[in-house]
């Protein structure tokens, strides 16, 4: 096991740059930065977020969070709003104009994944699967023991 960390250390730092830059390849051709749309994507799922709810799952500082939640307001993506049970919690939710725009996304970013990942045969797309589940999985693990 000792003999393969490495190698599989440098798969992930590689998967992990093609990724970011896969990323930064989509989220400019929506004029959004790779962190809003995974903010948008989030709000996809589910559409309201308290800001500490956010920042728990995003694992992003505050300043962040505050900086990405100001330049998705000004694009009249989202608001903020005091949860009217606890005044101490902002609310954060998706504006009307934010439906088409993330419909959209998702459209293009399952586009995306299928051109990425056409000439992949089907074994080999069920080997990537189990794999990525369980290193997703180990690094779930590594991250809830920090």
């Amino acid at each position: 096991m000792a003999d393969n960390i490495e190698p599989v250390a440098e798969l992930i730092c590689e998967l992990t740059r093609n990724c970011n830059i896969k990323e930064e390849y989509f989220a400019s051709s929506f004029n959004l930065s790779p962190t809003e749309v995974r903010f948008l994507k989030l709000l996809a799922i589910k559409p309201t977020y308290s800001i500490k709810e956010l920042r728990d799952i995003l694992k992003l500082t505050p300043g962040r969070i505050t900086h990405i939640l100001t330049s998705l307001e000004d694009k009249k993506l989202i608001s903020r709003t005091l949860d009217p049970t606890d005044k101490r919690v902002t609310i954060v939710s998706l504006m009307p104009k934010a439906g088409p725009l993330i419909s959209n996304l998702q459209q293009n970013y399952r586009e995306l994944h299928n051109r990425i990942l056409k000439s992949v045969k089907e074994e080999e797309m069920e080997k990537i699967l189990s794999s990525l589940e369980i290193l997703v999985d180990v690094f779930k693990k590594w991250v809830n023991q920090k």
